[in-house]
């Protein structure tokens, strides 16, 4: 039996997908690997490294932790999450909202800081209703800042942010450094991070609390 047109094309379009899922599948285990080698040598500088929970879902990807930290920190959770390559629709989603492999920091303090953080991109909503949320001690809004906006309030530290932002504005698309939480949060963009140590991102973090 001659298989017409349209039988032809959902073939093709299924064995396009299963290739996908499989090159998809084996690049990403391949960038997990290279992620954790280039993370793990940085957490290391903070005290004992152990392997996190499996992530939840169907995200891909990993989780380290430290659980007893140097100072400042007390406890590093690290969690990378990769694009969705083994779905090639999803992945092209992923693609055209500009998002990319992401590695997520969560930071717990063992005093509080001195400060406040907060950075976002532009229209970002918790953003907003953070720093426009009617606290009794305001923030100060930075100038200058084309696609992200960032504040603090507390002891001034706008020389220490200008040049964390200046250094990895391009790639932190989130960072929150919280008072009553006692806990730095940030999300950032892993390719271009991947360029420099993490040793020297994890570096840069500290000194937004000195």
């Amino acid at each position: 039996m001659e298989l017409g047109i349209g039988e032809w094309a959902v073939i093709s379009v299924c064995a396009i997908l299963i290739l996908g899922y499989v090159r998809g599948y084996y690049y990403n285990r391949q960038k997990a690997e290279q992620i954790l080698a280039w993370l793990q040598p940085g957490l290391e500088k903070l005290g004992k490294v152990e392997p996190g929970e499996r992530l939840a879902g169907l995200a891909t990807g990993g989780r380290l932790q430290v659980k007893q930290a140097i100072e400042p920190f007390r406890r590093v959770e690290a969690i990378f999450i990769l694009a969705p390559r083994e779905n090639l629709i999803f992945w092209l989603f992923h693609h055209l909202l500009g998002r990319n492999d992401e590695l997520a920091l969560k930071i717990s303090l063992r005093t509080q800081p001195s400060t406040e953080i907060e950075v976002a991109r532009r229209g970002d909503r918790e953003f907003a209703r953070i720093v426009s949320g009617g606290e009794k001690k305001t923030f100060t809004r930075l100038s200058g800042l084309p696609k992200y906006e960032a504040a603090y309030r507390g002891k001034s530290n706008a020389d220490q942010l200008k040049t964390f932002l200046e250094r990895y504005g391009k790639v932190v698309f989130r960072l929150s450094l919280r008072r009553e939480q006692q806990h730095l949060f940030v999300r950032a963009y892993l390719p271009h991070l991947q360029t420099k140590p993490a040793e020297a991102f994890i570096t840069s973090l500290k000194a937004l609390l000195e």
